[in-house]
């Protein structure tokens, strides 16, 4: 018989997959997040993660699209959880780069240990999102103006002291693939 002092609301089980690829999901406004990135960053079996996205599709709260996955209706007041504070790096796009273009250009590629996670696009710009092949980094780049911003977060507390590495590496990558300035004056 279970002991009167445990109450009801007490559970040791580890969160619901429904409820964390969800918390992704509606992590950012208008957010499309990659089915390889959400499995890399929530570490869920691939055929756990399809059917809990099968699942929220049949529910209509999760819509499949051909770069990813995006919530439908946000249930609650999105956060801005990986941008905040002072970016690792702030630097200045050459004048004429169309968003547009170096966007498209971006949009799901791998660079080195750097895999594609997802997008999201709000009025500061648009954000794209990389995890690192082990996991332990996620990095954001944003693309604002004539500005391009590079936040990097570990994903766990241990690995604090190489996130600004690995924001630099990623601005290198995304550095050599930046078009001539003369092609767009």
């Amino acid at each position: 018989m279970p002991s009167p002092e445990i109450g009801p609301s007490f559970d040791s089980r580890p969160p619901d997959g429904q409820a964390l690829v969800m918390n992704m999901l509606s992590s950012e406004s208008d957010a499309t997040y990659s089915f390889q990135g959400m499995k890399r960053r929530l570490g869920l079996h691939q055929e756990k993660l399809t059917r809990i996205l099968k699942r929220l599709e049949d529910d209509n709260l999760v819509l499949k699209t051909d770069e990813g996955y995006r919530v439908l209706h946000h249930a609650r007041k999105t956060t801005r959880h990986l941008d905040e504070g002072e970016p690792v790096i702030r630097g200045q796009l050459p004048p004429g780069i169309d968003h547009n273009l170096l966007t498209s250009k971006l949009k799901g590629r791998w660079f080195k240990n750097f895999r594609w996670l997802g997008y999201s696009t709000s009025e500061s710009g648009q954000s794209l999102y990389w995890i690192t092949e082990d996991g332990r980094f996620q990095l954001v780049v944003r693309l604002a103006h004539a500005e391009i911003l590079v936040w990097s977060q570990p994903t766990n507390e241990v690995e604090t002291h190489s996130s600004i590495a690995a924001g630099y590496e990623l601005f290198d990558r995304i550095s050599r693939i930046l078009p001539e300035t003369e092609d767009y004056c």
